[in-house]
């Protein structure tokens, strides 16, 4: 009898850990903003370029953007996250300067997650620019 209490046991609280899982939270970012740069003589365009995200696994940060930049996330080959055992593939944002949107998805196995869009437009003083940014949620 204690055996198969003991095995019904460790079978239970396996059962409620896989149920529970792990929340993740996954924020990216892509953007080019332009800073025009005037002295007395001339107005120097200085352009800033930036690519990069976070994942939040239970609310503690787990991945800070390491290895994502413009390039990758705009419309290059995406980037692959393999950190505290979650594994998955953002696909590139798109180009804030030619697209209105951005194209929210990242790959975690077989399961293609479609993340919440948004576009923010600098007006700032002496700068212009797109941001796309993309949110997304899901149990591992």
């Amino acid at each position: 009898m204690y055996k198969t209490i003991s095995v019904l046991g460790i079978a239970l609280a396996v059962l409620s850990t896989q149920a529970l899982g792990k929340k993740c939270h996954l924020e990216t970012t892509v953007y080019h903003r332009q800073t025009s740069a005037c002295g007395e003589e001339s107005c120097i365009p200085n352009d800033d370029l930036e690519g990069t995200g976070e994942l939040q696994v239970d609310g503690s940060s787990e991945w800070d953007g390491d290895g994502a930049n413009y390039e990758d996330l705009s419309n290059g080959d995406g980037v692959d996250v393999n950190t505290d055992g979650i594994q998955f593939h953002i696909d590139p944002l798109g180009i804030p300067d030619e697209q209105d949107e951005p194209t929210c998805k990242v790959v975690i196995g077989d399961y293609t997650n479609l993340g919440t869009p948004d576009v923010k437009n600098d007006g700032d003083p002496g700068v212009f620019g797109t941001e796309f940014h993309c949110t997304h949620d899901w149990d591992w």
